[in-house]
């Protein structure tokens, strides 16, 4: 599949996340339901889907070559390289040799000889960036990928790294509790396709009984690792914001997700649904911006916000929590 495709609509923006459907780290998971929620996307007409080896210890990637079979090739696959595990403990390898036995052990887990995308999952702290760069592009030489991208940098890093590179996909993290609107607007000064992870911050914005924090969270739960889930302002915050959602009969993933995609910056949008309910859920939210997707830029976005939510609902998403915790950017938390 052609790997570079403008969408029309907010539903063309989604791409389906496979982290949580691996069965590691997100609570009970359903093997016949996480490959029932990859065919009901297929037959919604989502066409990307994401996935990375770091994800479940190769166990996503697998599964996704399992629900995709003969439909591959009209679907675009993005995965990523740059983390890897040694027993419990994760490490950067963003070295070239790193990258190339990620990606060729992921194509072999993906029962594929090519991927749609091939990103740097997060910049190696030890390996400098052009040099993980490098690698990507000669892995594109060989036919080995159609395109490459990264994830997780700074403006800095984007706006020193893409001026000679448009067009090049990055992935970062957006979503209420996470407002980086910097590094959205150095990628789209530097020509990047801004590709939004974990838009209901790995279920905070999305499910009210995760506002109770870790007392919730299972001992082996990915997680126990975001300080979101512990820290008492966001949580009260989150409260508020389901609690109003109830009053003004919205579903929270609609909300979050009309934030999110009304944001002209914006580009594409990561789901992590791993159920066929919640996947609905986010369609009927892409749905519902549908009709006003002709107002995707900053001056109409008050407009389309108020056709969708109550004045005081959008009041309390436009004031972030008073956090006392940092914005950290780390691995394993996508």
């Amino acid at each position: 599949m052609q790997a570079l495709q403008s969408p029309k609509t907010p539903s063309q923006l989604l791409w389906l996340g496979t982290w949580s459907l691996g069965g590691e780290g997100f609570g009970p998971t359903d093997l016949g339901e996480s490959l029932a929620t990859i065919q009901m996307a297929l037959e919604m007409g989502i066409k990307w889907f994401d996935t990375a080896g770091f994800y479940a210890h190769g166990r996503s990637e697998e599964l996704l070559a399992k629900a995709l079979g003969r439909a591959r090739k009209q679907v675009a696959i993005s995965s990523k390289g740059g983390l890897v595990w040694h027993g419990r403990r994760v490490f950067h390898d963003g070295s070239p040799s790193g990258l190339e036995k990620a990606l060729l052990q992921s194509l072999r887990r993906l029962r594929t000889d090519y991927l749609d995308l091939f990103s740097l999952h997060w910049p190696d702290p030890h390996v400098p960036l052009e040099e993980s760069v490098g690698a990507l592009e000669r892995f594109k030489e060989r036919g080995l990928i159609l395109e490459w991208g990264v994830c997780n940098l700074s403006p800095v890093q984007l706006s020193s790294l893409f001026q000679a590179r448009p067009g090049t996909y990055h992935q970062v993290q957006f979503n209420l509790l996470h407002r980086d609107r910097a590094v959205l607007e150095a990628g789209r000064s530097s020509g990047c396709t801004n590709t939004v992870y974990s838009p209901l911050a790995q279920g905070l914005l999305g499910a009210p009984r995760l506002s109770k924090g870790m007392a919730v969270l299972g001992k082996k739960d990915a997680r126990r690792r975001n300080p979101l889930f512990r820290d008492p302002a966001v949580l009260d915050w989150a409260r508020r914001f389901h609690a109003l959602c109830k009053d003004s009969g919205v579903s929270p993933v609609a909300a979050a997700y009309s934030w999110v995609l009304l944001d002209g910056r914006v580009d594409r949008v990561i789901s992590g649904a791993k159920t066929r309910s919640q996947l609905g859920e986010v369609l009927r939210a892409a749905e519902a911006v549908g009709r006003l997707c002709g107002e995707r830029d900053s001056s109409r976005r008050a407009k389309a916000l108020a056709a969708l939510l109550s004045p005081e609902l959008i009041k309390h998403m436009e004031t972030p929590p008073c956090s006392t915790w940092p914005l950290t950017r780390q691995p394993g938390k996508d």
